[in-house]
């Protein structure tokens, strides 16, 4: 289990530095710096508006985000309030400092003013212009560089005659607290007087000087009995907390459905490290090619001369890849663009293997025609669910390959079957558990497998699961982990699989009604 930090604790760490006089810089990301970067559109609540295209604003934000420094800190959205931005920035920020965009405010706010206050250090104020003659706290301005109220049209028109009057004026100088509040531009200035001279204090303090510029509070959290004011932040230790993910995806005999996959995994909110292509041979009169530009677009790529079956892409990524995690896909299976993101959430907490579609057992003996239920894009459940094993997507940690080879050649043997068996059954023997992570109706992002894409190529006659003889080596596999002693689901004394059927039996009966509420809702034009 990973272990988490809170608001409160971040704060005495880095503002103390402050206080000290410690030249380090912060840098501070939300949502709307977010949606600038990947060219959504933006109606901010201070007034400004973008476009729902990448603009050049958008382009050097992202350019912030390289920095490494012991003196730098990102703070970037929590996963208690926008899990999906914090997801996002935790694969495109290299650094280790890792803090809270909201590490002034919240549950910290008050302390923040009765600390600024205690600041008299000599300050550059870079702020919006209505508080150019104001007194900012107790700080000695030396001078108030005004910034206009829309950010990207100050951006494109005066934000490099700004920053070369600053240059200008404070360029050479060093131990200067940069007092710094200009919305998404904040970061930008920053980064840019950090290139130019790293010896000062460089901190983004955002809508927290609200009370010293406006003369008013703007923001719900300053009334410390709001649901803002009293709320402690959390997230994932940065400095023990690893988010690197190897994904490796498979074709065999379904082309066009690399593109779409390679798409999706290109755009997950948990940004792979690296994209890996395991391409098995065709034995027959024919074969698969695809261009150079587009395995050029690939970090690592296999070309098999012949069938190699389901096994060997494990094998593949076992000596390939390096990173901490890896996500596997069949070749039928297009994830939505939250899938990594979900499945490395839920193993902060519950360590294990995980993947889009579970099978729980009932009847082992039965299996695979009757005697099981599945969990996942098939039979979506809104909770974190258990399975025996797991199939059409993988995600796990990379040193757990080397249980599945260890002593497992006789299933090997089996060639285009029991793989998935073969990991789960190897890591249950380790004490690692499988889950299926939360599918729920009204979020297919989440889901491991699109529904549409997954009934496409899953079904055609290629797929494997459709031929008789790898049913019945399924078959043949399960009775030899049994008398291995595989430990199922159905024999855990502290795991209730009626419940989980019955669960999940619910979620379409409520996802049913809702539809059907909704039918009967447009047919009446009902409005609310």
């Amino acid at each position: 289990m990973s272990e988490i930090k809170y608001l409160v604790d971040d704060f005495e760490q880095i503002f103390s530095r402050i206080s000290n006089n410690e030249n380090i810089t912060v840098l501070r990301y939300g949502d709307g710096e977010r949606s600038l970067m990947i060219g959504a559109p933006v109606s901010a609540q201070e007034g400004w508006n973008a476009p729902s295209e990448q603009t050049k604003l958008g382009k050097e934000l992202i350019k912030t985000l390289n920095i490494e420094s012991d003196n730098v800190y990102y703070g970037v959205s929590c996963p208690c309030c926008d899990k999906t931005a914090y997801y996002w920035y935790m694969s495109h920020i290299s650094s280790k400092n890792i803090t809270f965009a909201n590490i002034f405010v919240n549950k910290n706010y008050t302390r923040f003013i009765s600390e600024f206050e205690k600041l008299t250090r000599d300050a550059v104020v870079i702020a919006n212009r209505a508080g150019k003659k104001n007194k900012i706290g107790n700080l000695n301005i030396l001078k108030y560089y005004s910034i206009g109220d829309q950010c990207v049209t100050f951006y494109e028109n005066e934000l490099d005659t700004l920053i070369e009057e600053i240059k200008n004026d404070f360029g050479n100088k060093n131990n200067i607290l940069y007092v710094v509040s200009a919305g998404p531009l904040s970061e930008i200035i920053i980064k840019r007087l950090y290139d130019n001279n790293p010896n000062n204090t460089y901190i983004d303090f955002g809508s927290c000087l609200d009370k010293y510029i406006h003369q008013k509070d703007t923001r719900p959290y300053t009334n410390q009995n709001s649901v803002f004011g009293s709320r402690n932040c959390w997230m994932f230790d940065s400095q023990k907390t690893n988010f690197d993910v190897t994904v490796v995806l498979t074709t065999y005999k379904k082309p066009d459905a690399l593109s779409l996959q390679l798409e999706a995994v290109q755009n997950q909110t948990l940004k792979p490290k690296k994209i890996f292509l395991f391409q098995d041979g065709i034995n027959g009169k024919y074969s698969i090619n695809f261009k150079n530009e587009f395995l050029d677009k690939f970090d690592n790529v296999k070309i098999c001369s012949e069938n190699m079956g389901v096994w060997e892409r494990f094998k593949f990524a076992r000596d390939n890849a390096k990173t901490e995690y890896i996500c596997m896909f069949d070749d039928d299976t297009i994830p939505g663009i939250h899938w990594l993101e979900n499945c490395h959430y839920h193993m902060q907490e519950n360590e294990g293997v995980y993947g889009t579609v579970g099978i729980v057992l009932k009847k082992p003996e039965l299996y695979p025609y009757k005697g099981f239920f599945r969990v996942g894009w098939h039979r979506p459940y809104h909770k974190l669910a258990r399975a025996d094993f797991v199939g059409h997507s993988w995600f796990f940690k990379q040193e757990w390959l080397n249980y599945m080879f260890d002593r497992t050649e006789e299933f090997q043997t089996f060639k285009y079957a029991a793989e998935d068996m073969c990991l789960s059954f190897k890591c249950k023997q380790h004490g690692i558990n499988t889950y299926v992570p939360p599918h729920p109706y009204d979020d297919l992002e989440q889901w491991g497998s699109k529904p549409k894409y997954g009934l496409k190529f899953g079904q055609a006659s290629t797929a494997i699961s459709q031929n008789y003889d790898n049913c019945m080596n399924m078959r043949n596999a399960l009775d030899k982990y049994m008398k291995l002693g595989w430990a199922l689901l159905k024999n855990d004394k502290n795991y209730n699989i009626e419940k989980l059927n019955n669960g999940i039996k619910l979620d379409y009966y409520k996802y049913f009604v809702k539809r059907v509420i909704r039918k009967i809702k447009k047919i009446l034009n009902y409005k609310k």
